[in-house]
């Protein structure tokens, strides 16, 4: 049975994917509003009636934003961390509370086993698998740094997304504040197009034929420098087999199958 993959929106300006068979569709994040998000499945022919639930990875509002509304207009429960539970409860005083995961727990959804890890960044986070008979589908962004939890998890994924948010070049010459630089590069920000390159080699498998780069910044980053990073990556491993694509900030993407 094939799993497909759609990035729905992928940036600081919000976060959305779908990950979606057999008339089963996981949401991961909610940070568009739910205006864009409807539009945004009936552009890549996901299907709103087959939403099951909404997993959250942490609490800034580019994860979030759309979370209240998403859930109440398709009536599906919210799984989150505890600690992202506590400040959904705050900013979303009328929503349901959200269902709470153990971290590096498993369970049961819908047809899909999934799983949450713990991911460095500088609130509680956590990156998930969602396993579907023998198809692994990993996400994981803001994501400071490379851990045995990430490694272990995203390792031998059909479909693989994973952040690849700044160029160091860029980050480092653009008007950003010194302090916000630091944030983002001090092990508990983002990874860059390198550290993303560098983590490749250690997740990928002959297994691996979607890697999907997400979450790429509209000021320190370009498309076509993320992907010329990976891309050589994939041919020093040679591995041109790989489908490379990344998430849009303006749209979505083509769903990937696998």
């Amino acid at each position: 049975m094939k799993i497909g993959v759609t990035l729905l929106a992928s940036g600081s300006n919000g976060n959305c994917a779908a990950i979606h068979a057999d008339g089963n569709t996981i949401l991961v994040d909610c940070g568009i509003s739910l205006r864009m998000l409807r539009q945004r499945m009936r552009e890549t022919g996901v299907d709103e009636s087959t939403i099951r639930a909404i997993l959250v990875t942490h609490s800034h509002v580019d994860h979030t934003k759309g979370l209240d509304k998403a859930s109440k207009c398709f009536g599906v429960p919210i799984f989150s961390a505890y600690e992202t539970s506590q400040i959904l409860k705050r900013d979303f005083p009328e929503m349901i509370p959200a269902s709470i995961l153990e971290v590096g727990g498993q369970f049961e959804l819908s047809g899909f086993q999934i799983r949450s890890f713990p991911v460095e960044h500088d609130v509680t986070t956590v990156g998930y698998t969602l396993t579907r008979e023998s198809t692994k589908i990993g996400y994981a962004t803001d994501c400071g740094r490379a851990t045995v939890p990430v490694e272990y998890n995203l390792r031998d994924c059909n479909t693989l997304v994973l952040e690849s948010n700044y160029d160091v070049n860029m980050l480092v010459t653009s008007k950003r504040t010194w302090g916000l630089k630091q944030r983002i590069c001090n092990g508990q920000g983002h990874l860059s197009n390198i550290q993303n390159s560098e983590l490749l080699p250690r997740l990928l498998t002959t297994n691996t034929k979607n890697l999907i780069l997400a979450h790429i910044s509209h000021d320190c980053n370009q498309y076509d420098l993320a992907l010329g990073t990976a891309k050589k990556t994939l041919t020093f491993l040679n591995r041109q087999d790989v489908f490379l694509d990344c998430g849009r900030r303006e749209g979505p993407i083509p769903t990937v199958w696998c």
